[in-house]
């Protein structure tokens, strides 16, 4: 009997995803539990593995669609097997589909194009946009998910009246500038394509530029008492539970009693609201060869040293392995940036919206300081850099969680009691 293989749901908020390859071709054999595609949820590329033995009779969806989680992407069967039936109950499953979504979405209409349906966007932006000529594909959404809401749309006609256009005699001279600003002939090595995760990047760093006007604070922190605490459990935690303390494991836990203790920190912004929340979940950025991903630790104030060690282990390896979960990077309300293994002393970081805030940590460096009898003495030093939505966030408040965060690096043990 044929198997509809259906885009799987990968993660609790995942609603749709992509075939970024197709590691099998139509006609290609195929066993339960081997992988068959790259799917693209959101920042990564997660290998699928196929429910059922077979061969990969019809493939649905090309390289790059994009579809709901549910609806079918390929069938497995038999050599010989009639599947007909199954191709024409797919067509009648996408036009049921489609008929829902209208019941809750304007109709559109025939001149909207393919590239328009897939954004995300309200009823009223989608006719506000339509009447005023507007590509939707140019504005950054503020609702619920980057879903493009009327206000978007409203303040995007109200900023493009007020911007006057140049003079042709002002065009030409841009023109020309333009020219010579032009790097002489070269020739390509290759080119990137800015799609998947490069992409996805791109536009949340753009939009964060653009929305949130950051402030930077920076100070630097003594850690020769977290060196020394790590030292000291090093041995026995890789003893006792296979797993080894890192700095990084140490800041997390820091950072999560510094956001216990400054809630505004922990918060994410609306027009109409700040929103301080109740559960601490601290990002970690984490390099791949293609971009950047940030796996989450749930709930870092409520757990100790080991369990937080233990998990950052684990999410930075599936990281790696490009087998993160949705669940695994969703939900973050804080992030951490550290780039010290790279030798960078200092950096300022852009926020991950909709958080309001991010911390770039610097190399652990040996520095000369002034001791408490005027005595210069040298010590480890580590730069903090604290990035904040100043729409939410004032330098007094930020200012207050870097110096409570320096209290805890430099008396870690308060954290752990």
């Amino acid at each position: 009997m044929a198997t509809i293989v259906t885009m799987p749901k990968l993660g609790t908020t995942m609603t749709e995803g992509s075939i970024t390859k197709w590691l099998k071709k139509e006609g290609d054999p195929i066993q339960e539990g081997e992988v068959y595609a790259e799917i693209q949820t959101d920042k990564v590329n997660i290998e699928d593995e196929a429910p059922a033995s077979g061969i990969l009779r019809k493939i649905l969806v090309k390289e790059g669609e994009t579809v709901h989680i549910g609806e079918p992407i390929a069938i497995i069967a038999d050599e010989n097997e009639d599947i007909s039936q199954y191709l024409s109950g797919k067509k009648e499953k996408i036009e049921v589909k489609e008929t829902e979504q209208k019941t809750q979405e304007e109709k559109p209409s025939a001149e909207e194009t393919g590239p328009l349906r897939k954004i995300k966007a309200s009823p009223a932006a989608r006719r506000i946009a339509k009447e005023n000529n507007i590509d939707l594909s140019k504005l950054i959404g503020t609702g619920p998910g980057g879903r493009i809401v009327e206000k978007d749309v409203t303040s995007y006609i109200e900023r493009t009246k007020s911007e006057s256009v140049p003079p042709e005699r002002e065009v030409e001279q841009a023109k020309q500038i333009d020219k010579q600003l032009k790097p002489a002939e070269f020739t390509i090595k290759r080119t990137i394509p800015v799609t998947g995760m490069r992409k996805i990047i791109a536009e949340k760093m753009a939009a964060s530029k653009k929305l949130a006007p950051h402030i930077y604070l920076s100070l630097d922190a003594d850690m020769t008492k977290v060196i020394e605490l790590r030292e000291k459990l090093l041995p026995s935690v890789i003893e006792k539970h296979n797993v080894k303390l890192s700095y990084n494991d140490i800041l997390i836990k820091a950072v999560a009693v510094a956001l216990k203790q400054n809630p505004i920190i922990n918060s994410s912004f609306t027009e109409e609201e700040i929103i301080l929340k109740e559960e601490i979940n601290i990002g970690l950025a984490v390099a791949l060869d293609d971009g950047l991903i940030v796996p989450v630790i749930k709930n870092a104030d409520r757990k100790g040293l080991i369990e937080i060690a233990k998990e950052t282990s684990e999410l930075i390896a599936k990281a790696r392995d490009r087998k993160l979960l949705p669940d695994d990077y969703y939900g973050g309300t804080f992030t951490i940036s550290n780039l010290g293994m790279y030798d960078i002393e200092n950096f300022s970081a852009i926020i991950n919206q909709p958080e309001t805030a991010i911390l770039a940590v610097g190399k652990m460096m040996k520095k000369p300081v002034a001791a408490e009898n005027d005595e210069i003495v040298v010590k480890p030093m580590m730069n903090l850099t604290l990035s904040c939505d100043h729409r939410a966030i004032d330098g007094t408040a930020g200012a207050k969680f870097l110096q409570n965060l320096k209290q805890i690096l430099e008396e870690p043990i308060n954290m752990i009691l």
